[in-house]
């Protein structure tokens, strides 16, 4: 059990730490809490978190830093909970530049804003979805035996591929394919469709119609998936590479890399209990590849939807403060902002 004192000594630490990435002295400490006492109480009082493992001595200074054991202590009991006003909700919609057509647009822009005000990872996951369907398929020709598959799917969205064609076969020659799908797939969800490909049972039914290039199954088969894909928005991807200075091995960063582009990896470790904000540090996260991070996730709603997941990746000296304020400032924006798109 902390003292009051010793209470104020560890948030001071953490302040200061985090705003200066620099080891906390008694002295800087006495000219920061001005408190009536000497250097030497509190460097006792210094001398009794470090023995509850709470901050921790630099070989490289005299000064004291938290600990990861501080900051889970800090984030438990000592740090200010501050509620979202109706007033910043309404400064970060606007913040929003532009009309969005699309709701992906739209969480692109929010994940880049968000990044720009933390100066950490924004990351940001749609609701994954079962019920979309298919409703309706187009090619449209280019030049040289380019054409763009097109992909309209109940929700609104609209999933594009270019593709060419081989020289011996004529655009013309894939309007009854076309017609095919139109025909039979409209209407049907796109997962079962996609089913239907992978069991064979798909293609098969085409070939009894008509004469069906593996090419253009497999592109049809992209399009479709791409349309349910389970798409990561990040803003501030590279901003990673400030936090964690054991960064310097090629490999590891190509692996980290990887992993903020794996919508799968994310939700693993991006857990939410709804509109809460659930802050992990290090180890918490349960990822060898984010030892060195923090990860704060709050849960948003999309209308008949369901839930999608805002994240903010940083160092573990971040502000958690600040953050997890504006985190929540997001979330309830772009719940407000979904209404729109339903």
């Amino acid at each position: 059990m902390l003292t009051d004192r010793q209470k104020l000594i560890l948030s001071a630490i953490i302040y200061e730490y985090t705003q200066t990435a620099r080891a906390v002295g008694s002295k800087s400490l006495q000219e920061q809490l001005n408190i009536k006492v000497s250097s030497a109480t509190i460097r006792n009082e210094m001398a009794a978190l470090e023995s509850a493992s709470l901050i921790k001595k630099l070989h490289t200074s005299a000064g004291r830093v938290p600990s990861r054991a501080g900051y889970r202590y800090y984030l438990d009991h000592l740090m200010a909970n501050h509620s979202v006003t109706e007033h910043d909700v309404n400064m970060v919609i606007q913040s929003f530049r532009g009309n969005f057509h699309e709701i992906d647009d739209l969480l692109d822009e929010s994940a880049r804003t968000l990044s720009e005000f933390t100066g950490a990872t924004a990351i940001i996951l749609k609701p994954q979805r079962h019920d979309i369907k298919v409703s309706g398929f187009r090619l449209v020709p280019l030049e040289n035996q380019q054409l763009i598959a097109v992909l309209v799917t109940s929700d609104g969205k609209v999933t594009s591929q270019t593709f060419k064609l081989p020289r011996e076969l004529a655009i013309s020659s894939l309007d009854s394919m076309v017609k095919y799908i139109n025909d039979q797939m409209t209407g049907r969800p796109v997962l079962e469709v996609l089913q239907m490909m992978q069991s064979d049972e798909l293609p098969t039914q085409m070939s009894r119609v008509i004469k069906t290039p593996g090419a253009f199954l497999q592109l049809f088969g992209d399009v479709l998936s791409r349309s349910v894909g389970d798409q990561v928005h990040i803003g501030g991807r590279l901003n990673v590479l400030n936090f964690d200075e054991s960064l310097n091995n090629k490999a590891d960063l190509k692996r980290l890399l990887e992993f903020l582009e794996s919508a799968k990896d994310i939700r693993n470790v991006a857990q939410t209990l709804g509109s809460h904000t659930v802050v992990k540090i290090s180890q918490e996260i349960h990822e060898p590849l984010l030892k060195s991070f923090s990860l704060i996730t709050r849960g948003f709603t999309i209308p008949n939807q369901g839930d999608g997941v805002i994240a903010l990746l940083g160092p573990i000296r971040m502000p958690y403060a600040r953050n997890i304020l504006l985190i929540d400032t997001y979330g309830e924006a772009l719940t407000q902002k979904m209404i729109e798109y339903t």
